[in-house]
């Protein structure tokens, strides 16, 4: 048997054992559906594919009071907006901004849908998806400039109401790394005041490497691999550069960041992401906290309908910004 891959930050093999209970919750997701590598099929195919295996994770999704589209345009690209009230008095609490994952190249507001929902409720406040443009047929920086357009209306309805403070930028996976570098450029900008907090869920921040959670998890045995993870980057930047710290923002200057919720799934090729952020944001200066959400895989929040561990991560990065207020 080949060594086992020893996480440089503990010092002990990384784990290679799922929760039983995804376990169970993904066979019984699975029968009766024709099995299908939607990574090999071009992308219009696999985001449908991903829409209906989604879809039947919604059986027991929350009820909110009510969820609204919206459309808006910018730099002559739709934008598609949905709205998530978990409560009548929702409306006037600071909104969550929540950019879904998928590589930059698939994913929506329905693929994530649990997620938003779950968000909703922890926070008690209204949650708006954001549908930004995918490559490769809009490929870097047209999902950053969509980012860009979003908050600047949102912050700007916000202060319109007389309300104080900045909105709550979250995201997953491609979603937090978008996050991530909005907040650097207001920062830059010196408007990252109209942020007043950052949750990041097992995001990607940095060039594929050799070893660690790349080498312990990039088979796919747990789902995402580092092939996949290649094939979404060439998609998102077909000339990207590792210097160019809008693709790999840990390449960055880091600090005068909002305060931010670091979360990392286990049995992730991006793990060492999450840790490796955590530690630059705390070097920096950044108010930050890390979670590490054990036995579990890239994308597991959208088993939250099902999987109380699921549920209980969002409603601990919540917790984390409610904190921040007191």
């Amino acid at each position: 048997m080949p060594e086992p891959v020893l996480n440089k930050w503990t010092g002990q093999p990384y784990g290679q054992h799922l929760d039983t209970e995804l376990t169970r919750l993904l066979e019984k997701q699975a029968e009766g559906v024709a099995k299908v590598d939607r990574y090999a099929l071009p992308f219009p195919e696999s985001r449908s594919l991903l829409e209906e295996a989604r879809k039947r994770t919604h059986e027991n999704r929350l009820p909110m009071h009510s969820v609204v589209d919206e459309d808006m345009f910018a730099h002559g690209r739709q934008i598609k907006l949905r709205w998530y009230y978990p409560s009548a008095g929702s409306a006037e609490c600071t909104p969550v901004v929540y950019l879904h994952g998928g590589g930059w190249c698939v994913g929506s507001n329905v693929t994530h849908d649990t997620v938003l929902r779950h968000l909703a409720r922890a926070a008690q406040a209204p949650v708006c998806g954001v549908e930004y443009s995918l490559a490769p047929e809009h490929p870097f920086p047209a999902a950053l400039e969509d980012v860009r357009a979003v908050i600047d209306l949102l912050y700007r309805r916000w202060r319109s109401l007389g309300m104080r403070g900045g909105l709550i930028l979250a995201g997953d996976s491609a979603g937090a790394n978008l996050a991530l570098v909005e907040a650097m450029r207001r920062r830059d900008e010196g408007v990252v005041s109209e942020l007043s907090a950052l949750i990041l869920y097992y995001g990607c921040y940095g060039p594929s490497r050799d070893g660690g959670s790349f080498q312990a998890y990039g088979d796919g045995r747990f789902g995402l691999s580092n092939q996949v993870q290649a094939r979404y980057l060439e998609a998102y930047m077909p000339t990207s550069s590792s210097e160019d710290w809008r693709v790999f923002p840990i390449a960055g200057e880091l600090g005068g960041l909002p305060p931010t919720y670091v979360l990392a799934a286990e049995l992730d090729p991006l793990f060492d992401d999450s840790i490796e952020l955590y530690h630059a944001l705390k070097e920096r200066g950044v108010p930050a906290e890390l979670a590490v959400a054990h036995a579990l895989p890239h994308g597991f929040l959208n088993q939250a309908n099902d999987l109380p561990a699921a549920a209980r991560a969002i409603e601990q990065s919540i917790a984390y910004v409610n904190a921040l207020s007191v």
